[in-house]
């Protein structure tokens, strides 16, 4: 029986998975790991909050014109403010997820997603070429610009 031919470039990256442990690695303390698990609840709470001020201000961005309206808005961006700078001091290098701008990207990507609005590659060539198509494209469209 023909073994597969990548088994032994599997069995290296096993390997290189291994040796990345070292030998007297031992768990945190139970008082280290009950901190990070509140840390994490902590994060949890600040993520939710962040979500919950971002769909309130669309809803009222989809509200009529009017004083109440522009009071609430400013209401709720003063606490996403506040969810966001707990998020920034609680988990400085991943903050930036979690702007506004950020935010509203993974909104719309969730709404494609849910729409169906969604291209699958049957390969990694597939996928590569239709990256190369897409610069190509957009090298066209500079040069155009550029020459008009």
């Amino acid at each position: 029986m023909a073994l597969p031919a990548k088994v032994h470039e599997q069995i290296a990256q096993i390997e290189r998975h291994l040796s990345a442990v070292p030998a007297g690695e031992q768990p945190p303390s139970k008082a280290m790991r009950t901190r990070v698990q509140r840390w994490q609840e902590h994060l949890h709470a600040a993520a939710e909050a962040i979500r919950a001020a971002d769909t309130l201000i669309e809803q009222l961005a989809e509200q009529p014109d009017g004083s109440e309206r522009e009071e609430l808005l400013a209401l709720v961006r003063s606490e996403r403010a506040q969810a966001f700078a707990v998020m920034q001091r609680l988990n400085p290098d991943q903050a930036w997820f979690w702007k506004a701008e950020w935010q509203a990207g993974e909104r719309e990507v969730d709404r494609n997603v849910a729409a169906g609005n969604l291209i699958h590659f049957a390969s990694d060539e597939e996928f590569n070429a239709a990256l190369d198509a897409l610069d190509a494209e957009a090298v066209q469209e500079a040069e155009g610009t550029d020459a008009g």
